[in-house]
């Protein structure tokens, strides 16, 4: 293998182990396996390893403390180790693992690309890293061999694919790599480093904020989200990893910067599809029901009231029969509109499904303004609805439970308020009701 390079493998699971073997063989080092701590540590002892890859999940010794034993092996104390693991990376788990001694993490399961990236970044370290023991050892003074050290390890720094950077604590940018000026649409590193400062690369200055304060509270943070702004004003999303330091009574911020907006904007897409309702674009059953729970929490805490206003539309299925569900569909948005002019910011609005709406009123005064805003509800409908030379109408029967008289939880409030609705539906004389207890 190339230059003598070697890899040690580690992971309970053998599948793993064939996995990582076959997406690695090309990468020019000799590849090593260990199906356990004990036998990692072992093998550690015998070999000069460019890099470690460590499952974090093994049984018996798992792989924090494996890594400490490694780090602990004079011989091994410099080689990386990158983490692997199911487990979502919160702080909590990236400072168990860098305390542990890891340079890096790799979620599984892993992105082919993602992971021969990194490998090879490290293969390259370790690669200068052997040419400069070699330089040095021919070398008399260590102040050439130094800055020959430097110069290499400029060069990765210059050529990485991911944003790098060193930052004053106040924001000023004392280096800056090609790929985060890339980033952030500068014509050069020097452009960014004249021109960029944290006060306005920022989109919310709130951000900014948040991130120094948790970064000062942890020294280090993994895959940070943030959105920055770049040179021509449009907005991207960052991950960002960096670390707080002290150097010379002055702190400095050193980090790493990806891209993810397509990613993220994606993952914002599918959040909203599956909380909003796609036909009225308010929020659906689920975004309802989580809502409910945590206002019927907040209110059980403060000894605060809390309404819910279930909502039947009258006569929609007429609707729908006679003008087509085209028509229907159209009526139920511009029926949410009309509901939601009615609404104070502090409430919840919802589409339960078909023509069932629900509305939760925050910390009501009395019975007497909850049935106000029933007939707020009932009244807005009042006024016939138009779709070119198509004209209809509809009205509502509406049905109300009280927190925490009539239910603690959800699904109850929700049955009560439904079953006082059709209480309604049952006396043409009414147009709302209060759970009462009859049914």
């Amino acid at each position: 293998m190339e230059d003598g390079l070697k890899i040690l493998l580690v992971d309970d699971n053998a599948v793993n182990l064939t996995l990582l073997k076959k997406l690695l063989k090309e990468e020019g080092a000799e590849l090593y396996s260990a199906l356990n701590g004990e036998e990692a540590v072992e093998l550690c002892q015998k070999n000069d390893f460019a890099l470690i890859l460590l499952d974090v999940q093994m049984p018996g010794m798992d792989g924090y403390e494996t890594a400490r034993i490694i780090k602990g092996i004079v011989a091994c104390r410099l080689t990386p180790i990158i983490f692997l693991t199911a487990i979502y990376k919160e702080p909590a788990y990236a400072r168990l693992g860098y305390q542990a001694g890891a340079v890096d993490f790799l979620t599984q399961p892993i992105d082919p690309s993602t992971l021969r990236a990194k490998v090879g970044i490290f293969l390259e370290l370790k690669r200068q890293k052997d040419r400069l023991e070699r330089e040095i050892e021919q070398r008399i003074k260590t102040e050439r061999a130094l800055r020959t050290a430097e110069e290499k390890y400029r060069n990765i720094f210059e050529r990485a694919v991911e944003g790098i950077f060193r930052s004053t604590f106040d924001g000023d940018f004392e280096a800056v790599n090609p790929a985060l000026a890339r980033i952030l649409g500068y014509d050069s590193t020097e452009e960014a480093v004249e021109k960029l400062h944290t006060s306005t690369l920022y989109k919310d200055p709130d951000e900014r904020r948040a991130f120094l304060k948790k970064l000062m509270k942890e020294k280090s943070l993994t895959d940070y989200e943030l959105r920055f702004k770049r040179k021509d004003g449009s907005i991207i999303w960052i991950s960002e990893s960096c670390r707080l330091f002290e150097e010379g009574g002055e702190f400095y911020i050193e980090g790493v910067v990806e891209d993810i907006t397509k990613r993220k904007l994606c993952e914002l897409e599918l959040q909203k599809k599956a909380t909003l309702d796609a036909l009225t674009g308010i929020p659906n059953r689920y975004l309802f029901f989580d809502r409910l729970a945590k206002s019927i929490s907040n209110a059980g805490r403060y000894r605060e009231k809390l309404a819910l206003l279930f909502i039947d539309l009258n006569d929609f299925k007429q609707v729908n029969d006679l003008y087509g569900h085209h028509i229907g569909d159209m009526l139920l948005g511009k029926v949410a509109s009309r509901f939601k002019s009615r609404l104070r910011s502090s409430d919840t609005f919802a589409r339960l499904g078909g023509d069932e709406f629900c509305v939760l009123l925050e910390r009501p005064s009395d019975k007497e303004n909850i049935a106000h805003v029933a007939e707020e509800f009932i009244n807005c409908l009042d006024k016939p609805f138009r779709f070119d030379d198509i004209c209809c109408s509809v009205g509502a029967s509406i049905g109300i439970s009280l927190y925490p008289e009539n239910g603690c939880c959800a699904e109850e409030l929700v049955k009560k308020a439904d079953s006082a609705m059709y209480l309604v539906k049952e006396k043409p004389d009414k147009k709302y009701c209060f759970y009462s207890g009859e049914a």
